[in-house]
């Protein structure tokens, strides 16, 4: 009776069904007693808590590690195929066939794992696991997103945060990496190994004290972690306190006597901060390691950094692949100026080991000052190998940024805030980067997508602005944001800019543009007076002629007064200095169609369209002004000029009808007529296009319908100009002369 009960209250919680399954005998490959006594241990363990996930993943680790994972296979294999639709079941088979690390045992994880999200989709073990199976195909990228997933659901899934941390410092995002390092050690604090981990990114941050709290408590949680002994004795040799940094490598040999290689850091390390004497001791410790070097330990006893440097040249003589002590020589020679001798040394260094950072590092130290091109070459290198001091980083960023290499230097430039976040000069620089794709993003039409990278502009020149108060580019740049805003304080950081650089032509001209187009109230009345407008305008021009927006500002402020001769003036002149910018030569092409100089203006259309080739509106002003007035000679270029603008807007009437003009003076009269047609289904009430229509319909003979259409034209528009010419067709057609 009590077993009835306890097997009802099993079934109503919905426990999984392995409890159930361990009563019935199972039928296994290896049908041995020993065998047996393990799967009945193992089904013990599970009975007490069946629900316990984590004692599920202890048992598979622990068979695993003993080379039995046949074992809970067996038992979660049977617990499947009487109950498939069991997420914990699905989930535990699932984790089991992903200790296996098959190809094949990992497609079937990944199936298994998906089926248990399918029945319980908050299932956040589930999708760590995943995660963990894609890493182990390399499918990166979807590993990441089960994981983010999982820690969605489940913040306290320390071990997913430890793995998302990894995925982030091996990307370099180290700012993202400590973050889920931080996260993993708020569920499970005692874990040595995300210590260490996170020590190493806040050492790579340049952050030398949370680096020192870090590798502290990877030793507090793990009396015997060698490696963190060691890196606990390098910060504090960073730190440039040697006696503790000895102390803790005494502790670190206790568990690791044989580890030549942190000995030889630590020398480098101190020779870098010009502690010759420690970085002796450090060395002759290296070198005692191994037999080979015994006769040359004592000789480093008591000697100076030239007697060093000499009996360290005599040992790689006899033996020179050990890359660290060249590293070493060539450094010591680096400290002394001798950069020639230096060079070769570290030159074989970098043979001897090619993906060494700080090796890469010191040997571009050592080319500087003769070979310039080739020093920026190694700091790149030292850089991808994961070099992160600071002056690097920022003469790097600098490179990238003369090369135009934006995605690099963006890069880099997250590095160096992630280590030093008050660098006004690259919050400059990366507000300049944010900008230029913000603008990207926005002709290409993603508009969140430039908003977002707009705001990031914005913030990045705040911070450069308040970081450096007294420097006016700065404050420009957030001004132009703020004037693109319509913001009125855009003028107070003009002011400022003013304020700083009296003689900064950008900032009156930047100014008297804003003020020229501020206005407010219904009638959308000008805030700022003209004659300060055209104070400002006059400034910037009289301190750089050549600043051809100041000159553009400057017509229109002109024509705003009335005065076009002044206006076309400075539009000239604006032209002149900046081909780029179409706007001076459509209000000249403007200016010159209304006074009826059509050579002109028609010149002035054709420089507006080559700078700006997508301006649909000037490429259509520029045809019909070439059919016009040249059409015989510019029938050709309005062709290839409504071509483009076709391409760009396809259902614009007036083109369209245009375009078809073309086709007719080239007597191509069928696709003139297609595209009259697809004009006249755009715009039905326009004459113009109905006229045009039907002369060339007369053009290939089709008269019938020619007249249908010039009668449609006099219904449309009895007083207009195609009507008159459309009776006298009428008159021809119907022969009523």
């Amino acid at each position: 009776m009590n077993t009835q009960l306890l097997i009802k209250w099993m079934s109503t919680l919905i426990l999984p069904i392995v409890i159930i399954y361990c009563r019935y005998p199972v039928a296994y490959a290896l049908d041995s007693p020993e065998f047996e006594q393990a799967v009945e241990r193992y089904r013990n363990r599970v009975r007490k808590d069946p629900k316990n996930l984590a004692l599920h993943r202890e048992l598979i680790a622990h068979a695993q590690q003993t080379g039995r994972l046949d074992i809970p296979l067996q038992i979660y294999k049977n617990a499947y195929l009487k109950q498939p639709a069991n997420s914990i079941v699905l989930y535990v088979l699932g984790y089991t066939y992903l200790r296996e690390r098959s190809e094949t045992s990992l497609m079937e994880a990944v199936k298994l794992l998906e089926m248990a999200i399918e029945k319980r989709p908050q299932f956040a073990d589930a999708y760590a696991a995943l995660g963990e199976c894609f890493a182990a195909q390399g499918n990166t990228k979807k590993a990441i997103e089960a994981y983010k997933r999982s820690v969605q659901l489940n913040p306290n899934l320390w071990d997913a945060h430890l793995k998302l941390g990894n995925y982030h410092r091996d990307a370099k995002n180290y700012q993202s990496a400590i973050e889920h390092y931080t996260k993993s050690l708020g569920a499970h604090s005692k874990h040595a190994e995300t210590h260490f981990e996170l020590g190493a990114l806040y050492r790579k941050t340049g952050d030398l004290e949370s680096a020192r709290q870090a590798f502290s408590l990877a030793i507090k949680h793990d009396k015997g972690y060698a490696d963190a002994y060691y890196q606990l004795g390098q910060i504090y040799a960073l730190q440039q306190k040697p006696k503790d940094a000895l102390k803790q490598y005494r502790k670190g040999r206790e568990f690791d006597p044989k580890n030549a290689k942190v000995r030889y850091q630590l020398a480098l390390i101190f020779l870098d901060g010009d502690d010759g004497r420690n970085a002796i001791l450090a060395l002759r410790s290296a070198l005692a390691v191994d037999p080979k070097y015994a006769e040359y330990v004592n000789l480093l006893n008591n000697v100076s950094t030239l007697d060093a440097v000499e009996i360290a040249a005599q040992i790689l003589q006899k033996h020179p692949d050990n890359a660290e002590l060249q590293h070493f020589v060539g450094m010591l020679y680096l400290k002394i100026d001798q950069r020639e001798i230096a060079q070769a040394y570290l030159e074989r260094a970098k043979a001897l080991d090619p993906n060494n950072a700080d090796v890469r590092f010191t040997l571009a130290e050592s080319y500087e000052q003769k070979a310039p091109d080739a020093a920026i070459e190694e700091y790149k290198q030292a850089a991808e190998l994961g070099k992160t001091r600071l002056d690097l980083l920022l003469k790097l960023a600098e490179s990238y940024r003369l090369e135009k290499n934006f995605e690099k230097f963006h890069g880099i430039a997250q590095q160096i805030l992630a280590m030093d976040a008050k660098q006004p000069e690259i919050h400059y620089q990366l507000s300049n980067f944010y900008d230029e794709k913000s603008n990207r993003k926005k002709q290409a039409g993603e508009v969140e997508e430039a908003e977002t990278l707009f705001k990031l502009a914005i913030e990045h020149a705040n911070k450069a602005s308040e970081q450096a108060p007294n420097v006016a580019a700065y404050h420009l740049k957030l001004a132009g944001f703020y004037d693109r805003q319509k913001q009125l304080k855009a003028i107070r950081l003009y002011d400022k800019v003013i304020e700083l650089d009296p003689f900064n032509a950008e900032a009156y001209y930047r100014r008297g543009l804003f003020m020229s187009n501020f206005t407010f109230g219904e009638s959308r009345l000008l805030l700022y007076d003209p004659e300060d407008v055209m104070d400002d305008l006059q400034k910037a021009v009289n301190l750089d002629p050549n600043l051809a927006g100041a000159h553009y500002a400057l017509g229109v402020a002109y024509d705003r007064m009335g005065d076009v001769q002044k206006a076309m003036v400075e539009f000239q002149k604006a032209g002149n200095l900046d081909h780029s910018d179409p706007r001076p030569h459509l209000y000249l092409g403007e200016k010159y169609a209304n006074s009826g100089q059509f050579h002109l203006a028609i010149a002035a259309f054709a420089k507006a369209v080559k700078a700006d080739p997508e301006n649909v509106e000037a490429l259509k002003d520029y045809a019909f002004l070439c059919l016009a007035h040249d059409e015989a000679r510019g029938w050709r270029q309005a062709k290839r000029a409504l071509e483009k603008a076709i391409q760009i807007r396809p259902n614009d009437a007036e083109i369209l009808m245009n375009y078809g003009y073309t086709h007719y003076l080239s007597k191509n009269s069928n696709e003139a007529i297609a595209h009259y047609l697809r004009s006249i289904e755009l715009k039905p009430d326009w004459p113009l296009s109905r006229y045009n229509l039907a002369i060339a319909y007369e053009q290939i003979g089709k008269n019938e319908l020619a007249l249908e259409e010039y009668q449609k034209v006099v219904k449309l528009d009895p007083e207009g100009l195609q009507t008159e010419k459309a009776l006298k067709r009428i008159q021809i057609l119907t022969g009523e002369q």
